[in-house]
């Protein structure tokens, strides 16, 4: 394996991890693997954090979110501006862009599980020719993201791209959602999670970011 290869396979592991376990053990092994300190913002100074994290409690709490067993806390910075984070920014976005894939992944995932058990008449749900046109569009915009991410190291994609990158992968989970219908809207449904997802990506890589975050260079 090179030295390349290496580097891409530590990125990866945010995705499986978030694919295979959920929202909170890959927020928790992002925050333990990548934050040295207080962990990077969004412009507006808001964190998005595993509830009890040492370095991310020093902010007014704006949201808190049960999910999987567990809770997410979303808060905002006292100072003004808000302090910089040592934690590289690069590396940031990228692990955290890679995360949200893998939980799109995972609604995937729950989507084909859901409609596979289910029936009209005599035929599958999942092989109506509706249904099976929107797994379908939701699976090309899963590869595409997948083919931009591939091999992706710190740096190698710039905030445009990932800011782009996270567009999509809302996008994705929305078409996911309408395929649940109202199976998303249960309180411990995919739903939640795809919430969560999406305000991560408010938080982080919204338009009002324009270039400006609270991680280092």
């Amino acid at each position: 394996m090179t030295g390349r290869t290496a580097a891409a396979d530590e990125w990866i592991r945010y995705r499986r991890t978030a694919r295979h376990d959920g929202l909170l053990p890959a927020l928790s092994l992002l925050y333990e693997t990548l934050c040295d300190g207080a962990p990077p913002h969004g412009p507006g100074g808001h964190v998005v954090a595993p509830a009890g994290f040492v370095g991310a409690d020093t902010g007014d709490v704006v949201a808190t979110m049960t999910v999987e067993d567990g809770t997410i806390v979303a808060s905002r910075s006292r100072t003004a501006p808000p302090s910089v984070s040592q934690t590289p920014w690069a590396a940031w976005a990228l692990g955290m862009t890679c995360l949200r894939f893998g939980l799109s992944e995972r609604l995937l995932d729950a989507v084909l599980a859901h409609l596979g058990g289910r029936t009209v008449g005599d035929a599958k749900l999942l092989h109506q020719q509706m249904v099976k046109g929107g797994v379908a569009e939701a699976v090309i915009e899963q590869l595409e993201i997948e083919t931009m991410l591939a091999g992706a190291t710190p740096g190698d994609l710039d905030d445009g791209v990932l800011s782009g990158l996270n567009a999509q992968i809302t996008r994705t989970d929305r078409m996911l959602l309408r395929l649940l219908g109202a199976v998303s809207f249960l309180a411990d449904g995919p739903g939640q999670v795809a919430g969560v997802s999406e305000l991560i990506a408010d938080v982080y890589f919204g338009p009002a970011r324009a270039g400006t975050h609270g991680g280092a260079a």
